[in-house]
């Protein structure tokens, strides 16, 4: 990110960059903070969260080292949408909005990079909720598993318990389990301890369900088949009521 300063930019921001620790599970940003800076992971790794206030929570990323947080409030100067918490004992490195607006109007090329990610950020945010609207659980999770997995020797890992999952996906952790469970049994993925391993990528990536049809979740539009309103048909029965109460 500070690439494009120049010498002069970088020196004269320097003196109001503080360096922070939290401490696992810390919370770095809380809903309703107001915007004061941005912040940048130096060591570690935060979840952005959204919660609902009754122990209920949605993971809207997972942010590692060199990622940045908190462009939206330096924009729109309002309060924060989100919760953004530590996984791990992290190094944050926070500036201050107002320095940082200062280097915005002044260089062209980080104020270019701040809107890409933006952008990117967007682009992300429109594929989540077409995985919510459109996809069914087993295709969430083999997303999220093509998305979140790592080359670590010669193999595809993915380090995301089922927990993780299920907050990532808006799903239920007894579902994601199910799913995952028919992965392994289709020869799809191995479970490593805590990891899991991706054998097939080319057919997770079709995200066809080994699940059993009787175990699949009903889609959320699914609804409850009526017949048809027949205007004269409702009319017949009401007239062969009265007739009989007649009687």
């Amino acid at each position: 990110m500070f690439s494009s300063l120049t010498d002069e930019q970088f020196s004269a921001l320097m003196p109001s960059i503080q360096r922070r620790t939290y401490l696992p599970r810390s919370s770095i940003v809380r809903v309703g903070d107001s915007a004061d800076g941005l912040y940048l992971i130096t060591t570690g790794s935060a979840r952005v969260i959204i919660e609902n206030g009754d122990s209920r929570e949605f993971v809207v990323s997972v942010l590692r080292a060199n990622d940045f947080f908190g462009e939206i409030g330096l924009m729109d100067a309002g309060p924060s949408s989100v919760t953004v918490e530590s996984r791990e004992r992290c190094e944050v490195l926070h500036i201050p909005r107002k320095r940082f607006l200062e280097c915005l109007q002044k260089n062209g090329s980080l104020a270019l990079s701040i809107v890409t990610a933006l952008t990117s950020r967007l682009r992300d945010a429109h594929r989540k909720i077409e995985g919510l609207a459109l996809m069914t659980v087993y295709e969430r999770v083999a997303r999220l598993l093509l998305d979140t997995s790592r080359d670590l020797n010669d193999q595809c890992r993915v380090e995301l318990g089922t927990e993780q999952m299920a907050a990532m996906v808006g799903a239920s952790r007894e579902m994601v389990s199910r799913v995952i469970k028919g992965m392994i049994d289709g020869g799809l993925v191995a479970r490593d301890k805590r990891q899991l391993i991706l054998l097939d990528r080319a057919a997770i990536a079709e995200r066809k369900s080994t699940i059993p049809s009787r175990l699949q979740p009903l889609n959320r539009d699914t609804r409850v088949a009526r017949p048809a309103h027949n205007p004269r048909a409702t009319l017949g029965t009401m007239a062969g009521r009265r007739t009989n109460e007649g009687r």
